[in-house]
């Protein structure tokens, strides 16, 4: 953004006959932390001086400037509308109609510049490269397509062009990707087990008749995603039973006939997601910058990071947003996002490995944001749950796993609550209370006893946000 400053002497310098001024300009390279994460350095700079008394910066801002510079009659209606905003600014009258803009504009996410790349003027000439060598160009060639697809149909095609040719509806893979990828969200495998490889190399689709179909009502409803989730989830085969039978296990061992629902982990993202939304902590705001959730302070220090980064962890709402507005370094990604194997910023990935390791088990447990969930799904266990024990372990479960429970997991879940009471409740015990907010009043008149239920029930949440069935798709 261009800057502008005027620097007024304290007293007067220069002579008579001459004055000859040097003026030197000392920049700290890379900000506070004296490295690369954060240049904030002169690009272009330009020094005038005056011995013209009273000077001052020029007050409008640089667009406004500009557009004065042009005729009026050539201005752009974007020139216009520029000179406008700023003119009503300066009018005394319409103070609280611009503080009412202001605010309204203010409610908009805060846009982001990003870099475009333009057509060159010339085509630039492209050759074969002897072994892949850029210093031995061999002979001259043309941008094409493979001959046995549909042409191009400009005879000097451009990047648009070539686009547009990727979704013609003679295109054979672009629509074909799309499906896939949608099926594969819902199946945890695509009709092409290999998502990122559509190739030679590349397995042949399980159902390639489905495949076709799908891909040909998904073009002729004009490429509308909402129509394709709506047919994936209304049809019979998304609504079966993920129950597995030995027969078709023994038969069908991946589930690529598809004769039962699968049953997969959930990504990394709605881990997270599922926990604080079972806890109610979830704060569904849309929009906005990202956040910066809790984690290790190391991760942001050498030797664990190139250097010095600040992230400073969210203590209001937007501690608890969707994984989705969670700020990501390419160099240090978020240690429980990577647990749930999210890949790094580094390279495109379109799909995912499920692995299943102890350390996400013991993530979910142990894990700040995690333990913060538990303590508030205690609380609103407490709260909301019922009054009797069987009532509050309904409501945890239910709120985790979306059923109530079988009376084997009834009573082995009771049981640890009970020993977690017990154990709370001894006299060198020192309990961590769950934090209740506007809480009513218990009827249990110990104090202590009362912090050692709710140790009891923060432990049996715990749990249930460690289960496999709440984190896993079925």
């Amino acid at each position: 953004m261009p800057r502008k400053a005027v620097f007024v002497l304290e007293k007067p310098v220069g002579f008579a006959g001459g004055t000859n001024l040097k003026i030197k300009l000392v920049q700290q390279h890379g900000g506070w932390n004296s490295d690369d994460n954060q240049n904030n350095n002169l690009g272009r700079f330009r020094f005038s001086i005056t011995t013209a008394p009273d000077v001052q910066a020029d007050p409008l801002p640089p667009p406004v400037r500009q557009a004065l510079q042009i005729p009026r009659k050539q201005r752009s209606p974007a020139q216009t509308a520029t000179m406008f905003s700023y003119w009503r600014t300066t009018v005394p009258e319409w103070k609280p109609a611009n503080e009412q803009i202001e605010t309204l504009w203010k409610e908009h996410p805060q846009g982001t510049s990003q870099l475009a790349m333009h057509s060159r003027d010339e085509q630039r000439p492209t050759f074969m490269l002897a072994r892949g060598d850029f210093l031995k160009p061999t002979r001259q060639v043309q941008p094409g397509t493979p001959g046995i697809l549909h042409p191009l149909k400009s005879e000097s095609p451009t990047r648009l062009d070539f686009a547009r040719w990727l979704v013609d509806e003679q295109s054979p893979t672009a629509a074909r990707s799309i499906v896939n990828r949608i099926w594969q969200t819902y199946f945890g495998t695509g009709l092409v087990a290999t998502s990122e490889d559509f190739g030679l190399q590349g397995e042949p689709p399980s159902h390639p008749e489905l495949l076709d179909w799908l891909t040909t009502e998904f073009v002729e409803h004009g490429w509308s995603l909402k129509w394709l989730h709506r047919t994936i989830v209304t049809s019979a085969t998304y609504q079966q039973s993920s129950h597995v039978m030995p027969e078709l296990l023994a038969r069908d061992p991946a589930n690529r006939l598809l004769a039962r629902a699968p049953r997969f982990r959930l990504e990394a993202e709605a881990v997270r997601d599922v926990a604080l939304a079972a806890s109610g902590l979830l704060t569904d705001k849309l929009g906005g910058p990202p956040v910066y959730p809790p984690a290790p302070e190391f991760l942001f220090l050498p030797p664990a990071s190139y250097g010095p980064k600040v992230w400073k962890a969210e203590q209001g709402p937007d501690r608890y947003r969707r994984s989705l507005y969670t700020f990501r370094f390419r160099s240090v990604p978020y240690p429980v996002l990577t647990t749930f194997d999210a890949p790094t910023g580094e390279v495109a990935c379109v799909r995912r490995t499920r692995s299943n390791t102890p350390l996400q088990a013991l993530a979910t447990l142990n894990e700040p944001l995690f333990v913060e969930c538990a303590q508030a799904l205690a609380a609103k266990t407490l709260q909301e749950g019922g009054t009797t024990d069987e009532q509050r372990l309904s409501f945890a479960f239910r709120r985790c796993t979306g059923r109530n429970p079988d009376g084997s997991e009834t009573k082995a879940l009771l049981t640890l609550f009970t020993k977690q009471v017990e154990r709370a409740s001894a006299a060198e015990a020192k309990p961590v209370e769950v934090p209740l907010t506007d809480a009513p009043a218990t009827a249990i008149g110990n104090p202590t006893e009362n912090a050692a239920i709710q140790q009891g029930w923060l432990a049996v949440c715990r749990v249930l946000l460690n289960l496999d069935e709440t984190i896993s798709r079925e």
